[in-house]
């Protein structure tokens, strides 16, 4: 079978569901170990043949080791390798760096950018002379007139030379100042390059702090994430085992029903039931009251059954009763197939019934079997004797009525 699979490179989905985990896994390197032998050949009968694009075909070559094979290096491994942890730790404060460089850089050009006010520059006062003549003047007014013009023309030579001579001097100031500048301007100049610098630090101490208490706060999210996905699963999987666990004992309790219907037949460990059968339910009840009830011992000096006695109820619901008590659980019931009583009993495969003859003494119908006085003598010593030699069940716990409609019948 290996070789016709190895020759048609094919299994078949119901073999391959038969196989197991370690046959696959072998089977799977032969197929591929066949592969690569076919993959072989066909590249050595390729390459005999000329080929046009073999000219322009590209070729990867692998660096190799000392034993020949291609030289692999594993992330982790070298002891000069860095950890993945420092690895992210610079990659976040490189990234906080770049984030500091453009926050100073934006916040370097809003206080050094020249605002266009502060160039503005006042203009030249101008030195103009007005001539107030008038035509209409008489000769006395007109000579005062030239006469104080000038004066103001003495005055306003003074104001020019004035002027002027103190134009130089601000050329002067000007010139000695901008020596004097431009060591200023160095030496600012380099102030604010320390500034810019130790703000880029800062702030990209600021951002690598805000990155990791970001990356804190994400981590400790997705492991409050976790914790609840992982109680919810667990709630998931504990409901579903209570479920599985209700299916399993509705399926239990269905077969255990079935069984006891299917075992109806009367237990004949103790002999066969007697020929003489009532006529009916009404029979049993009147020869109960009349007959039987008084010497059975079933009921108290002041008049009460026994807790373990039920009156007239069938097999059926005798069984129900038992069937979620515990193991060595009985009951008395009177019977319908003989002139007497049944014990129902509940062993650990099914229910067993066990017929009880009235005659002058109670005792289990067959031959050979131990008599008892009253039916209450009789419940009293197998409670503490097997009722049986095969099985050893004693009447451990007396199984309780639901209901008293049964017993009210008989009163």
């Amino acid at each position: 079978m290996l070789q016709q699979i190895l020759r048609d490179m094919y299994v078949d989905p119901e073999i391959l569901a038969e196989l197991d985990e370690d046959y696959k896994q072998k089977l799977f390197c032969k197929m591929r170990e066949e592969q690569v032998r076919r993959w072989t050949v066909w590249t050595d009968k390729l390459g005999d043949q000329p080929s046009s694009k073999s000219k322009n075909k590209k070729k990867v070559d692998f660096l190799k080791g000392t034993d020949g094979e291609p030289w692999v290096w594993v992330m982790g491994e070298h002891p000069n390798d860095r950890s993945i942890e420092d690895i992210l730790r610079d990659e976040s404060l490189e990234k906080a760096r770049k984030l500091a460089e453009k926050e100073v850089e934006a916040e370097l050009s809003q206080y050094l950018t020249p605002k266009i006010e502060d160039f503005q520059i006042t203009p030249t006062p101008k030195f103009v002379i007005e001539d107030d003549a008038d035509i209409y003047c008489s000769v006395d007014e007109i000579r005062e007139k030239i006469n104080s013009k000038k004066s103001n023309n003495l005055l306003t030579n003074y104001s020019i030379n004035n002027y002027k001579d103190k134009n130089r001097y601000n050329i002067m100031n000007a010139d000695v100042f901008q020596d004097v500048g431009k060591n200023a301007t160095q030496k600012v100049s380099q102030k604010v390059a320390l500034w810019e610098k130790r703000l880029t630090e800062e702030r990209t101490c600021q951002i690598l702090k805000n990155m990791q208490k970001k990356r804190q706060e994400i981590a400790a999210q997705a492991a409050e994430d976790e914790k609840m996905h992982e109680q919810a699963w667990r709630e998931q999987e504990r409901k579903a085992k209570e479920a599985e666990q209700q299916k399993r004992e509705i399926a239990r309790r269905a077969r255990e029903e079935h069984r006891l219907s299917a075992n109806l037949e009367i237990d004949t460990t103790y002999s066969t039931v007697n020929q003489g059968v009532p006529p009916g339910r009404q029979a049993v009840l009147e020869w109960f009251r009349s007959k039987d009830k008084s010497r059975s011992g079933v009921c108290d000096k002041n008049g009460n059954f026994s807790p373990w006695f039920h009156g007239l109820i069938t097999r059926g619901d005798a069984e129900k009763l038992l069937l979620d008590q515990k193991y060595g659980s009985f009951l008395v019931r009177l019977s319908e197939k003989i002139w007497g009583y049944a014990i129902s009993y509940r062993a650990k495969e099914k229910c067993k019934h066990y017929l009880i003859n009235a005659g002058p003494k109670y005792s289990f119908t067959g031959t050979n079997q131990m008599e008892h006085n009253t039916l209450s003598d009789l419940v009293t010593y197998h409670k503490t004797h097997p009722l049986s030699l095969s099985g050893g069940e004693t009447l451990n716990l007396s199984c309780p009525r639901l209901s008293d409609t049964a017993i009210k019948e008989l009163e």
